[in-house]
């Protein structure tokens, strides 16, 4: 009888270290894609407003960086997933406004409305209370997406 209960014992053992390796090789957590795509959304956006020389001039100070220093700012925050990898809230610029400056709002308003207009800055504030989530698979196509986006721009820029 103890022989029949220990085998038994051991087989339920056994079938639960399958289970174990067999969640292990499941896709990434949602915060792991979403920390890749913040990644790779930011680096093309670096990319996208840099120069033919890698430089990115800030749209606040004008003052120039190289892509890899200048930071992704966003008009409307990141906490708002509806506008989180919109490339018309997003602009590439310096450390020094989008953090020690918090964003420089006033300036950055400014900007925007130069560049899209009043209206649709208006609409992306009435838009940004909206609420909005992305499914993994949305954030796996943000990442696909963007990582070929990257390869074409550094084609273009080599």
């Amino acid at each position: 009888m103890v022989n029949n209960v220990s085998r038994a014992l051991i087989y339920i053992k056994a079938f639960w270290l399958m289970v174990k390796k067999a969640k292990k090789t499941k896709t990434p957590s949602r915060s792991k894609l979403v920390k890749k795509a913040d990644s790779v959304f930011s680096t093309f956006i670096r990319l996208r407003d840099s120069d033919k020389k890698w430089y990115v001039k800030c749209p606040l100070c004008w003052w120039k960086w190289y892509w890899k220093l200048a930071q992704n700012m966003h008009f409307i925050t990141r906490s708002c997933w509806y506008y989180r990898y919109n490339e018309d809230n997003c602009h590439a610029g310096c450390m020094r406004c989008n953090v020690i400056l918090n964003w420089n709002y006033i300036e950055y308003t400014r900007y925007m409305q130069n560049r899209y207009g009043i209206s649709a800055v208006d609409e992306m504030r009435a838009n940004s209370k909206k609420i909005f989530k992305l499914s993994t698979t949305e954030l796996e196509n943000i990442i696909e997406k963007y990582t070929n986006k990257i390869q074409k721009y550094v084609d273009k820029l080599t």
